[in-house]
Parts: C-alpha cells; structure tokens; sequence
C-alpha cells in the first residue's frame, strides 16, 4: 500500500463547528467515510472524489503551528490531496464574499490562509484556497456529482469489455447524447447510466456542461 503523509482525520468536535451542518460522504476512493463540517467542504468533498486526477485525499489531515513574529498561531487545514502526477497540495475552504469581506472574519480568514501558505512553503507542499466559484462554477455542479457519485459506488466492478468497447465507439463518432448511445445499443435502460457514471469517476469519459444543466439524455458524451 502506498504511504501517504496524512492518512488519518484530526479530531474535530462537531458541537464546534456548524451546528446541523454536518456530512457523512461515502467515499469509493478512500474505502471509508468522510466527515463534512460544512455545505461548502461537502461539495469540495464531492469534487475531489469524482476527480480522476485526484488519488488520494484526507479530511482535516493535521492542525499545525506557525510561528510569524514571534507568535504562535495555529490552524486545522480541511483536505490534504495527492494528486496522481505525485503533487500533494493542502486546502482550505472559504466562501469567497466572506473571504473578500471587510468585516472581522474577512481579516480572520486571510490571516488564516497566509499562515497555511507560510507553513506549506516551509514544508514543500503546496496550497490551495477553494472558494464557492470554483468548487461550484454552475448551479447543477454538485446535484450532478451527487447522482454520478451515488452510481459509481454501486458500480465499481463494470465490465472492462464493455467500457472499452464504448471508448472506441465515441472515439469515432464523437460526442453523442445519452439518448443516442440507447438507440445504438451501446448502453442499455437497465444499467446504462451506471456504466456512464463508473466511467466518468475512472476518467474515461466526459459529459458535456455538467455545471450548467442537470444530466438527461441530452446531455452529451465523449472521450
């Protein structure tokens, strides 16, 4: 098994954080549950998951301290992510308007974030401030990685035949709607859309505007 650097979540009180926000994600990557404090974590959450460029992720992998003038400020980070060219990078999660704000915690959250980009340059990893806009640049981002997530868990094992012979398919044809690889027979009623799913998680296929529109058979398909 391969050794990551942070492997196992810190302990975070869940009365301290976000009262009802809480999230329990079944993770296919990790073979585990992964704890969300926040809407915002559980969509990057989703992301990274559904990220074929992402290998490995951890929750809450450590709290650190930092030293800047003499002082001591600590801080949790919320995901450590290998990613599958070996680049580890930690990240932080903000809403960008409160990031941005000019209030209190506008000042807290980039005093924050510096602090972390001091210990990351000092630890050679690299940072990653993930605000709303990126991690959900569409209104229907998350629904749709939502339902692709929920049917690549319950479709780990698909046929490697199968899922090779619609690659070469759409390799010829190019982008086709899902309406359009049922009327081929390419894909079947019955377990279609999980083969789809599967093949998305593994990085095989792509759909067209997942940010944009909820995914139908018109949404199209392509490699």
């Amino acid at each position: 098994m391969k050794e990551y650097r942070y492997t196992k979540p810190v302990e975070m009180p869940r009365s301290t954080h976000y009262g009802n926000n809480y999230y329990v994600i079944p993770s296919r990557k990790l073979n585990r549950n992964v704890i969300a404090f926040s809407f915002l974590e559980y969509a990057n959450i989703l992301t990274l998951e559904m990220n074929p460029l992402v290998e490995f992720y951890c929750e809450q992998p450590c709290t650190v301290d930092v030293y800047v003038d003499g002082k001591k400020f600590t801080t949790t980070f919320d995901v450590y992510v290998v990613y599958t060219d070996g680049r580890e990078e930690m990240q932080e999660i903000k809403y960008l308007s409160e990031y941005n704000g000019k209030d209190e915690k506008g000042e807290r959250d980039r005093a924050q974030v510096e602090t972390q980009r001091l210990w990351c340059a000092q630890n050679a990893i690299d940072h990653a401030l993930r605000t709303d806009d990126i991690i959900m640049p569409g209104n229907f981002t998350i629904r749709n990685l939502e339902w692709m997530a929920a049917k690549a868990r319950r479709t780990s094992n698909t046929n490697e035949m199968a899922r090779r012979l619609l690659r070469n398919y759409l390799d010829k044809t190019g982008k086709l709607t899902i309406g359009q690889l049922y009327s081929s027979g390419n894909i079947t009623e019955q377990d279609g859309l999980n083969i789809l799913a599967d093949m998305f998680y593994r990085g095989e296929i792509f759909f067209s505007d997942i940010d944009g529109d909820v995914i139908s058979n018109r949404t199209e398909v392509y490699v």
